[in-house]
């Protein structure tokens, strides 16, 4: 038996709160303990995973199944902040997981602030809902079936209300921008810079390198056969050595490992369910 995993989507209401969920499930998979790290790419968002069973251990930055190991396991629910490095977990034996991704200005319209680290309450009810019962895609359409009646309420005094949504970084990040732009008028630039980081915790700059890696990863799927060289040119880096030391700081590799590690490795099952490679 393998390992599953599996992107769900939220449904159209919910587009502009939730980017995506993810779940995974190692059980009955036969994995030994370097098959059990789990690689995750940098992100712009504010993550909530539900861990129905086994254990997660976790570390902001890459590290070994040792290092992992000897930390204290995550609790059964927790969050993660916007980061534009990678994060790695580990778990000792069989885990079942799913990890929810909200747009961070919408988290801000739910817990107060962008990057707030406490889970708002209306939401613990909608987790403590989610239980280890097939089939385990359905517990998201209950999460979002719990959800949906607060979010009607938030989305209306949103910043952002109108927004449709989608599971799209970079059309949230051209959206926010544009938004902060559009009610520039007589600001200064510092007076959107700060717009933006009131609004989603994140710089100009930050949204635009989230977006950007999005867009490699666009590229590649759209060009499989394209060269780094020409993927770097189509995407505005200065050149193929600045695109790589942007990818290596978003995923801990080079473009060529990371690419190596994706086709072979168990380990890097998220970049594969999310079609990222370079």
């Amino acid at each position: 038996m393998t390992a599953r995993s599996q992107l769900l989507l939220p449904p159209q209401e919910l587009a502009s709160c939730i980017g995506a969920a993810i779940l995974r499930d190692t059980r009955g998979a036969a994995l030994d303990d370097d098959e059990r790290m789990n690689f995750f790419p940098a992100t712009p968002m504010v993550s909530v995973t539900r861990v129905f069973h086994g254990q997660l251990h976790l570390s902001p930055g890459l590290c070994t199944v040792e290092d992992l190991r000897a930390s204290a396991p995550a609790p059964d629910v927790f969050l993660s902040l916007p980061s534009e490095t990678p994060t790695v977990s580990w778990s000792p034996g069989p885990v079942t997981a799913m990890t929810i991704a909200f747009y961070t200005d919408a988290w801000a319209q739910l817990a107060g602030a962008p990057t707030c680290a406490s889970l708002p309450v209306p939401l613990r009810g909608a987790l403590d809902g989610l239980v280890l019962s097939p089939p385990l895609d359905r517990q998201f359409q209950h999460f979002c079936d719990a959800l949906l009646p607060l979010w009607r309420q938030q989305r209306e005094t949103a910043v952002f209300a109108g927004w449709p949504g989608s599971d799209k970084v970079a059309d949230w990040a051209r959206h926010v921008i544009g938004k902060s732009l559009a009610a520039r008028r007589s600001r200064s630039k510092r007076s959107v810079e700060r717009m933006l980081r009131r609004w989603t915790g994140l710089s100009r700059k930050g949204l635009e390198f989230h977006a950007r890696i999005e867009n490699l990863h666009r590229l590649r799927q759209q060009s499989p056969g394209a060269s780094l060289a020409d993927m770097a040119h189509a995407t505005d880096f200065a050149d193929q050595s600045h695109m790589g030391r942007v990818l290596k700081r978003a995923t801990g590799f080079s473009p060529g490992v990371l690419n190596r590690r994706i086709d072979a490795d168990e380990a890097f099952w998220c970049y594969r369910l999310l079609g990222e490679r370079f």
